[in-house]
Protein backbone atom coordinates (compact mmCIF):
# COMPACT_ATOMS: atom_id res chain seq x y z
CA UNK A 1 0.00 0.00 0.00
CA UNK A 2 0.56 3.62 -0.62
CA UNK A 3 -0.04 7.05 0.49
CA UNK A 4 -2.03 9.43 -1.51
CA UNK A 5 1.22 11.28 -2.50
CA UNK A 6 2.83 7.79 -4.04
CA UNK A 7 5.17 7.58 -0.47
CA UNK A 8 5.34 3.94 0.50
CA UNK A 9 2.96 3.57 3.62
CA UNK A 10 5.20 2.98 7.10
CA UNK A 11 4.11 0.81 9.91
CA UNK A 12 3.72 2.55 13.37
CA UNK A 13 7.13 2.49 14.90
CA UNK A 14 9.30 2.16 11.77
CA UNK A 15 10.84 4.86 10.64
CA UNK A 16 11.72 5.40 6.46
CA UNK A 17 15.28 6.32 5.64
CA UNK A 18 15.97 7.20 2.26
CA UNK A 19 19.56 6.44 0.48
CA UNK A 20 20.82 8.60 -2.37
CA UNK A 21 23.93 7.59 -4.67
CA UNK A 22 25.03 11.05 -5.63
CA UNK A 23 28.37 11.53 -7.54
CA UNK A 24 30.27 12.46 -4.44
CA UNK A 25 29.56 9.01 -2.90
CA UNK A 26 30.31 7.10 -6.52
CA UNK A 27 33.72 8.97 -6.35
CA UNK A 28 34.77 8.23 -2.39
CA UNK A 29 34.19 4.32 -3.25
CA UNK A 30 36.13 4.10 -6.65
CA UNK A 31 38.62 6.74 -5.08
CA UNK A 32 39.14 3.93 -1.80
CA UNK A 33 39.10 0.78 -4.26
CA UNK A 34 42.04 2.41 -6.09
CA UNK A 35 43.92 3.37 -3.02
CA UNK A 36 43.19 0.09 -1.68
CA UNK A 37 44.84 -1.54 -4.91
CA UNK A 38 47.56 0.80 -5.09
CA UNK A 39 48.31 -0.07 -1.26
CA UNK A 40 48.18 -3.39 -1.77
CA UNK A 41 50.91 -3.46 -4.83
CA UNK A 42 53.09 -1.28 -2.56
CA UNK A 43 53.08 -3.63 -0.12
CA UNK A 44 53.45 -6.88 -2.02
CA UNK A 45 56.39 -4.67 -4.15
CA UNK A 46 58.31 -3.39 -0.38
CA UNK A 47 56.72 -6.37 1.84
CA UNK A 48 60.74 -6.99 2.46
CA UNK A 49 61.76 -3.96 3.18
CA UNK A 50 59.06 -3.75 5.38
CA UNK A 51 59.67 -6.94 7.27
CA UNK A 52 63.18 -5.72 8.25
CA UNK A 53 61.70 -2.70 9.76
CA UNK A 54 59.64 -4.63 11.74
CA UNK A 55 62.04 -6.87 13.04
CA UNK A 56 64.38 -4.33 13.86
CA UNK A 57 61.41 -2.47 16.33
CA UNK A 58 61.33 -5.53 17.88
CA UNK A 59 64.94 -6.27 18.46
CA UNK A 60 65.50 -2.28 19.42
CA UNK A 61 62.73 -2.70 22.02
CA UNK A 62 64.23 -5.94 23.45
CA UNK A 63 67.37 -4.63 23.63
CA UNK A 64 66.18 -0.98 25.11
CA UNK A 65 66.23 -2.07 28.65
CA UNK A 66 70.18 -2.97 28.34
CA UNK A 67 70.71 0.53 26.53
CA UNK A 68 68.98 2.48 29.82
CA UNK A 69 70.55 0.03 32.23
CA UNK A 70 74.07 0.69 30.47
CA UNK A 71 72.84 4.23 30.40
CA UNK A 72 72.90 4.85 33.85
CA UNK A 73 76.88 4.03 34.29
CA UNK A 74 78.29 5.14 31.21
CA UNK A 75 77.76 7.96 28.58
CA UNK A 76 74.52 7.21 26.52
CA UNK A 77 76.39 6.99 22.97
CA UNK A 78 78.79 4.23 24.98
CA UNK A 79 76.04 2.62 26.24
CA UNK A 80 74.85 2.33 22.74
CA UNK A 81 77.84 0.98 21.19
CA UNK A 82 77.81 -1.56 24.11
CA UNK A 83 74.72 -2.63 23.04
CA UNK A 84 75.44 -2.89 19.59
CA UNK A 85 78.50 -4.66 19.89
CA UNK A 86 76.22 -6.98 22.21
CA UNK A 87 73.90 -7.82 19.38
CA UNK A 88 76.47 -8.04 16.38
CA UNK A 89 78.59 -10.94 18.62
CA UNK A 90 75.63 -12.56 19.47
CA UNK A 91 74.39 -12.86 15.94
CA UNK A 92 77.67 -14.22 15.02
CA UNK A 93 77.71 -16.89 17.31
CA UNK A 94 74.28 -17.89 16.76
CA UNK A 95 74.96 -18.24 12.85
CA UNK A 96 78.47 -19.69 13.40
CA UNK A 97 76.60 -22.45 15.35
CA UNK A 98 73.94 -22.95 12.82
CA UNK A 99 76.09 -23.15 10.22
CA UNK A 100 78.75 -25.63 11.95
CA UNK A 101 75.63 -28.04 13.11
CA UNK A 102 72.48 -27.74 11.50
CA UNK A 103 73.22 -28.46 7.97
CA UNK A 104 75.31 -31.16 8.46
CA UNK A 105 72.81 -32.43 11.41
CA UNK A 106 69.56 -32.00 8.84
CA UNK A 107 71.81 -34.26 6.26
CA UNK A 108 72.26 -36.47 8.86
CA UNK A 109 68.69 -36.37 9.84
CA UNK A 110 67.46 -36.90 6.33
CA UNK A 111 69.34 -40.44 6.04
CA UNK A 112 68.80 -41.66 9.05
CA UNK A 113 64.93 -40.65 10.11
CA UNK A 114 63.28 -43.18 6.76
CA UNK A 115 65.61 -45.99 8.34
CA UNK A 116 64.52 -45.61 11.95
CA UNK A 117 60.74 -45.33 10.30
CA UNK A 118 61.33 -48.14 8.36
CA UNK A 119 62.30 -50.24 11.51
CA UNK A 120 60.02 -49.40 13.73
CA UNK A 121 57.08 -50.33 10.76
CA UNK A 122 58.61 -53.75 11.17
CA UNK A 123 58.35 -53.85 14.88
CA UNK A 124 55.33 -52.18 14.98
CA UNK A 125 52.10 -52.95 12.86
CA UNK A 126 50.34 -49.37 14.18
CA UNK A 127 53.50 -47.62 12.59
CA UNK A 128 52.74 -49.64 9.35
CA UNK A 129 49.22 -48.38 9.55
CA UNK A 130 49.70 -44.92 9.82
CA UNK A 131 52.43 -45.39 7.14
CA UNK A 132 54.98 -44.16 9.04
CA UNK A 133 57.86 -44.14 6.27
CA UNK A 134 55.58 -42.07 3.78
CA UNK A 135 55.42 -39.53 6.29
CA UNK A 136 58.46 -39.14 7.53
CA UNK A 137 59.79 -38.95 3.53
CA UNK A 138 56.77 -36.78 2.81
CA UNK A 139 58.05 -34.25 5.70
CA UNK A 140 61.41 -34.53 5.09
CA UNK A 141 61.08 -33.72 0.85
CA UNK A 142 58.61 -30.84 2.69
CA UNK A 143 61.97 -29.29 4.81
CA UNK A 144 64.06 -29.66 1.77
CA UNK A 145 61.20 -27.83 -0.48
CA UNK A 146 62.50 -24.06 -0.50
CA UNK A 147 59.71 -21.71 0.91
CA UNK A 148 58.68 -18.47 -0.23
CA UNK A 149 60.84 -16.71 2.10
CA UNK A 150 64.07 -18.79 0.33
CA UNK A 151 64.92 -15.16 -1.67
CA UNK A 152 64.27 -13.46 1.62
CA UNK A 153 66.39 -15.52 3.49
CA UNK A 154 69.16 -15.17 0.13
CA UNK A 155 68.89 -11.50 0.82
CA UNK A 156 68.98 -11.77 4.46
CA UNK A 157 72.72 -13.42 3.95
CA UNK A 158 73.81 -10.44 2.21
CA UNK A 159 76.24 -8.18 4.58
CA UNK A 160 74.52 -5.44 3.56
CA UNK A 161 71.43 -6.27 4.77
CA UNK A 162 72.62 -7.23 8.02
CA UNK A 163 74.27 -3.65 8.04
CA UNK A 164 70.93 -1.90 6.91
CA UNK A 165 69.49 -3.77 9.43
CA UNK A 166 71.83 -2.64 12.31
CA UNK A 167 71.54 1.18 11.56
CA UNK A 168 67.93 0.89 11.94
CA UNK A 169 67.92 -0.95 15.05
CA UNK A 170 70.51 1.61 16.37
CA UNK A 171 67.95 4.48 14.73
CA UNK A 172 64.67 2.91 16.74
CA UNK A 173 67.03 3.20 19.84
CA UNK A 174 67.64 6.83 19.35
CA UNK A 175 64.62 8.15 18.46
CA UNK A 176 62.31 5.93 19.33
CA UNK A 177 61.70 7.78 22.67
CA UNK A 178 60.85 11.01 20.52
CA UNK A 179 58.47 9.12 17.63
CA UNK A 180 56.18 8.02 20.58
CA UNK A 181 56.06 11.06 22.65
CA UNK A 182 55.70 13.07 19.18
CA UNK A 183 52.87 10.66 18.47
CA UNK A 184 51.36 11.01 21.83
CA UNK A 185 51.26 14.48 21.99
CA UNK A 186 48.88 14.40 19.16
CA UNK A 187 46.32 13.26 21.13
CA UNK A 188 44.91 16.82 22.42
CA UNK A 189 42.52 14.80 25.61
CA UNK A 190 45.26 15.10 28.55
CA UNK A 191 43.53 12.01 30.27
CA UNK A 192 43.43 9.91 27.05
CA UNK A 193 47.00 10.31 26.39
CA UNK A 194 47.96 9.62 29.72
CA UNK A 195 45.81 6.24 29.15
CA UNK A 196 47.41 5.44 25.99
CA UNK A 197 50.44 6.34 27.50
CA UNK A 198 50.49 3.84 30.31
CA UNK A 199 48.79 0.93 28.26
CA UNK A 200 51.47 1.52 25.97
CA UNK A 201 54.06 1.41 28.77
CA UNK A 202 52.99 -1.94 30.02
CA UNK A 203 52.09 -3.40 27.21
CA UNK A 204 55.75 -3.53 26.20
CA UNK A 205 57.05 -4.36 29.65
CA UNK A 206 54.94 -7.35 29.24
CA UNK A 207 55.68 -8.50 25.73
CA UNK A 208 59.22 -8.04 26.53
CA UNK A 209 59.15 -9.93 29.91
CA UNK A 210 57.19 -12.61 27.61
CA UNK A 211 59.65 -12.85 24.90
CA UNK A 212 62.77 -13.03 27.42
CA UNK A 213 61.09 -15.93 29.40
CA UNK A 214 60.32 -17.50 26.08
CA UNK A 215 64.04 -17.27 25.15
CA UNK A 216 65.55 -18.40 28.05
CA UNK A 217 62.80 -21.77 27.84
CA UNK A 218 63.88 -22.31 24.62
CA UNK A 219 67.56 -22.64 25.89
CA UNK A 220 66.66 -24.67 28.73
CA UNK A 221 64.70 -27.42 26.69
CA UNK A 222 67.41 -27.18 23.82
CA UNK A 223 69.71 -27.92 26.52
CA UNK A 224 67.51 -31.13 27.59
CA UNK A 225 66.62 -32.98 24.64
CA UNK A 226 70.20 -32.39 23.11
CA UNK A 227 71.92 -33.48 25.92
CA UNK A 228 69.59 -36.42 26.20
CA UNK A 229 69.69 -37.18 22.82
CA UNK A 230 73.90 -37.04 22.62
CA UNK A 231 73.96 -39.31 25.99
CA UNK A 232 72.10 -41.90 24.05
CA UNK A 233 73.98 -41.12 20.66
CA UNK A 234 71.27 -40.21 18.14
CA UNK A 235 72.65 -39.04 15.11
CA UNK A 236 72.42 -34.89 15.15
CA UNK A 237 71.82 -33.96 18.60
CA UNK A 238 72.06 -30.20 18.29
CA UNK A 239 69.51 -30.22 15.48
CA UNK A 240 67.38 -32.62 17.85
CA UNK A 241 67.46 -30.32 20.53
CA UNK A 242 67.08 -27.12 18.45
CA UNK A 243 63.74 -28.40 17.12
CA UNK A 244 62.48 -29.36 20.97
CA UNK A 245 63.28 -26.01 21.90
CA UNK A 246 62.04 -24.02 19.04
CA UNK A 247 58.78 -25.84 18.97
CA UNK A 248 58.27 -26.17 22.56
CA UNK A 249 57.52 -22.21 22.35
CA UNK A 250 53.72 -23.64 21.78
CA UNK A 251 52.24 -23.02 24.85
CA UNK A 252 51.14 -26.68 26.82
CA UNK A 253 52.40 -28.82 24.14
CA UNK A 254 55.02 -27.73 21.98
CA UNK A 255 57.80 -29.47 23.93
CA UNK A 256 56.19 -32.80 23.72
CA UNK A 257 55.38 -32.39 20.04
CA UNK A 258 59.54 -31.00 19.28
CA UNK A 259 60.64 -34.03 21.07
CA UNK A 260 58.92 -36.06 18.51
CA UNK A 261 62.21 -36.41 16.03
CA UNK A 262 64.46 -37.46 19.00
CA UNK A 263 61.61 -40.32 20.15
CA UNK A 264 61.28 -41.53 16.58
CA UNK A 265 65.00 -41.51 16.29
CA UNK A 266 65.10 -43.22 19.58
CA UNK A 267 62.92 -45.87 18.81
CA UNK A 268 64.00 -47.21 15.78
CA UNK A 269 67.49 -46.96 15.92
CA UNK A 270 68.07 -47.87 19.45
CA UNK A 271 65.57 -49.59 20.65
CA UNK A 272 62.05 -48.90 23.37
CA UNK A 273 64.69 -48.62 26.52
CA UNK A 274 65.89 -45.81 24.62
CA UNK A 275 62.33 -43.89 23.90
CA UNK A 276 61.45 -44.08 26.82
CA UNK A 277 64.01 -42.11 27.86
CA UNK A 278 63.34 -39.28 25.36
CA UNK A 279 60.00 -39.32 26.62
CA UNK A 280 60.46 -39.31 30.10
CA UNK A 281 62.90 -35.97 29.66
CA UNK A 282 59.84 -34.70 27.10
CA UNK A 283 56.95 -35.16 29.70
CA UNK A 284 59.47 -33.84 32.84
CA UNK A 285 60.34 -30.63 30.45
CA UNK A 286 56.33 -29.80 29.35
CA UNK A 287 55.40 -30.57 32.94
CA UNK A 288 57.40 -27.70 34.01
CA UNK A 289 56.64 -25.77 31.54
CA UNK A 290 53.00 -25.86 32.22
CA UNK A 291 53.06 -26.04 35.79
CA UNK A 292 56.18 -24.00 36.94
CA UNK A 293 56.92 -21.15 34.51
CA UNK A 294 53.68 -21.18 32.27
CA UNK A 295 52.49 -20.01 35.61
CA UNK A 296 54.51 -17.60 36.77
CA UNK A 297 54.73 -15.75 32.95
CA UNK A 298 51.40 -15.14 32.53
CA UNK A 299 51.17 -14.13 36.19
CA UNK A 300 54.04 -11.05 35.20
CA UNK A 301 53.46 -10.60 31.72
CA UNK A 302 50.87 -12.15 29.17
CA UNK A 303 48.56 -15.23 28.43
CA UNK A 304 48.94 -16.52 25.37
CA UNK A 305 47.35 -19.56 24.02
CA UNK A 306 49.01 -22.56 21.77
CA UNK A 307 46.80 -21.88 18.55
CA UNK A 308 47.55 -18.60 17.70
CA UNK A 309 51.53 -18.92 17.98
CA UNK A 310 51.38 -21.91 15.84
CA UNK A 311 49.70 -20.08 13.36
CA UNK A 312 51.21 -16.96 12.66
CA UNK A 313 54.43 -18.58 12.81
CA UNK A 314 53.65 -21.13 10.15
CA UNK A 315 52.76 -17.81 7.73
CA UNK A 316 55.90 -16.32 8.83
CA UNK A 317 57.97 -18.88 7.74
CA UNK A 318 56.53 -19.45 4.48
CA UNK A 319 56.75 -15.64 3.49
CA UNK A 320 59.39 -14.92 5.51
CA UNK A 321 61.41 -17.96 6.43
CA UNK A 322 63.01 -18.68 9.68
CA UNK A 323 63.03 -15.11 10.12
CA UNK A 324 59.73 -14.10 9.57
CA UNK A 325 58.19 -17.20 11.73
CA UNK A 326 60.93 -16.05 14.79
CA UNK A 327 59.71 -12.20 13.95
CA UNK A 328 56.15 -12.68 13.48
CA UNK A 329 55.69 -14.66 16.74
CA UNK A 330 57.22 -11.99 18.80
CA UNK A 331 55.53 -8.77 17.19
CA UNK A 332 52.12 -10.97 18.00
CA UNK A 333 53.37 -10.90 21.46
CA UNK A 334 53.45 -7.32 21.78
CA UNK A 335 49.55 -7.03 19.77
CA UNK A 336 47.97 -9.28 22.45
CA UNK A 337 50.07 -7.64 25.02
CA UNK A 338 48.78 -4.40 24.12
CA UNK A 339 45.43 -5.55 23.52
CA UNK A 340 45.60 -7.38 27.23
CA UNK A 341 45.93 -4.26 29.10
CA UNK A 342 43.19 -2.02 27.01
CA UNK A 343 40.71 -2.27 29.74
CA UNK A 344 43.20 -1.21 32.09
CA UNK A 345 43.06 2.87 33.10
CA UNK A 346 44.54 3.28 36.71
CA UNK A 347 47.80 0.65 36.94
CA UNK A 348 50.62 2.00 37.59
CA UNK A 349 52.66 1.80 34.39
CA UNK A 350 56.48 2.55 32.96
CA UNK A 351 56.61 5.49 31.93
CA UNK A 352 56.96 5.56 27.53
CA UNK A 353 59.33 8.86 27.75
CA UNK A 354 61.80 6.51 29.16
CA UNK A 355 61.27 3.80 26.94
CA UNK A 356 64.17 3.80 24.34
CA UNK A 357 61.85 2.51 21.39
Amino acid sequence: MAEPNGAPRVPPGFRLFRIRVTPGSVALVLGASVLAVLLRNAFVAAHRQIGWAVACVIVASLLAPLADLLDKRMPRWLALLVTMLSLAVMTVVVWGAIIVNVQDGLSTLSNEAPRAAASLERRSEVAKDFRLVERVNSLIATVRRPSQGTAVGQAVGAAGTYFVCGILTLFFLIYGPRMLRSAFAQIRDPGRRTRIERRTGLAMQNGRRYIVAAIAQTVVVAAGIGLASWALSLPAPFVLGALAGTIGLVPALGVLVGSLPALLLAAGLNGWRDAVIVVGAAVLLQAVEVLVVRKRVDRASVHIGPALPAIVALLGYELYGIGGAMYGAAGLVFLIAWLDVLGIDNTPAPDVGDVRT
